[in-house]
């Protein structure tokens, strides 16, 4: 597979905007938590088991597609499968990373003010 197959190019430009989303969401989290411990308590079983374990349940997928790792890694396939579309995937994970790095903003202009 190069570059010029179907889909390639945009996996590989949203594998770059995924990844810094990721890094976006984490850094809220941590501002919001004030604490690297409990981001990542909170982060690792969220972004790593949750979705993989709950999305294989027919009842509770269309709630889990919805989930940052989830909606962002529809970026990576070249094929598209029964989930969101791939910008649109993408386009959920911004939201759920504009969402928690402006709550964490929020949180560290009131509290180290």
């Amino acid at each position: 597979m190069g570059l010029g197959s179907p889909g390639a190019l945009r996996a590989a430009v949203g594998c770059g905007l995924y990844l810094a989303l990721l890094a976006v969401l984490s850094a809220g989290t941590a501002a919001l938590l004030r604490s690297p411990v409990a981001s990542l308590g909170l982060l690792i079983p969220l972004l790593c088991f949750v979705a993989p374990i709950l999305g294989s349940d027919s009842a509770i997928q269309p709630v889990t597609r919805f989930l940052p790792d989830a909606a962002g890694q529809q970026i990576l396939h070249t094929v598209r499968d029964d989930g969101l579309a791939p910008w649109t995937g993408l386009a959920v994970l911004a939201l759920w990373a504009a969402a928690v790095a402006c709550a964490g903003w929020r949180v560290m202009e009131r509290r180290d003010a």
